[in-house]
């Protein structure tokens, strides 16, 4: 009897560590990511970063609704496998540079400015619409 509740209680104790440990690859993003900041030579930005509160986005959306790779028709099939933290190809920057025909700026501006329209016109009215809400 000894034995079965030992056997138990290191089962349940192996189990909440490899939950733990596999849960750190999903969550494998930083918390908070600044965007817009400066990373050369080049002066400074018009408007200020924006701090991007990447884990309450998290909370209410899927990974795929931001992150993506377009293939001809349209349809996003990017591997979330491929979503951790330090991959230099899930950087924003990635895709989406000078060089690019939607450049840094844009592809912020389309992505989070309309998500955060959609999110007011369905009600919420804490997502900022307005550029001084986010370039602070």
């Amino acid at each position: 009897m000894l034995f079965k509740k030992k056997g138990t209680s290191l089962l349940i104790i192996l189990t909440v560590i490899m939950i733990c440990f596999s849960a750190s690859f999903v969550l494998a993003q930083p918390e908070t990511i600044t965007l817009n900041e400066v990373s050369d030579d080049t002066g400074s930005r018009e408007r200020s970063p924006v701090t991007f509160e990447h884990e309450s986005h998290m909370d209410s959306f899927e990974c795929l609704d931001c992150h993506h790779d377009y293939d001809e028709s349209g349809e996003n099939i990017l591997d979330e496998g491929d979503l951790e933290e330090g991959n230099p190809d899930i950087l924003c920057s990635a895709c989406h540079n000078d060089d690019t025909k939607v450049d840094r700026q844009t592809a912020f501006h389309r992505q989070c400015m309309g998500c955060h329209i959609d999110e007011r016109d369905g009600g919420n009215k804490a997502a900022p619409d307005m550029c001084g809400q986010c370039h602070l």
